[in-house]
């Protein structure tokens, strides 16, 4: 249960560290790309991403999952 009676936190200024983005790179053999914060492939990630492409698995659930690992 959730405790509402102390005081309020203002998330206003809250904001996360950028640590990488996903790059689209338009190879159908590697349609995304998540890169850390210095520009280079995070290599488990990519991995991981052929993994997933050699089970046939839809571009679109790759960007799904880059940028669900982005804000993990």
């Amino acid at each position: 249960m959730l405790d509402h009676s102390g005081p309020g936190r203002d998330l206003r200024s809250f904001a996360l560290p950028e640590s990488g983005h996903l790059l689209a790179t338009g190879d159908v053999w590697e349609p995304y790309r998540l890169v850390d914060q210095h520009g280079l492939p995070v290599e488990p990630v990519a991995v991981y991403f052929k993994d997933l492409l050699a089970a046939d698995t839809p571009a679109t659930t790759l960007r799904s999952y880059g940028n669900d690992l982005l804000r993990w």
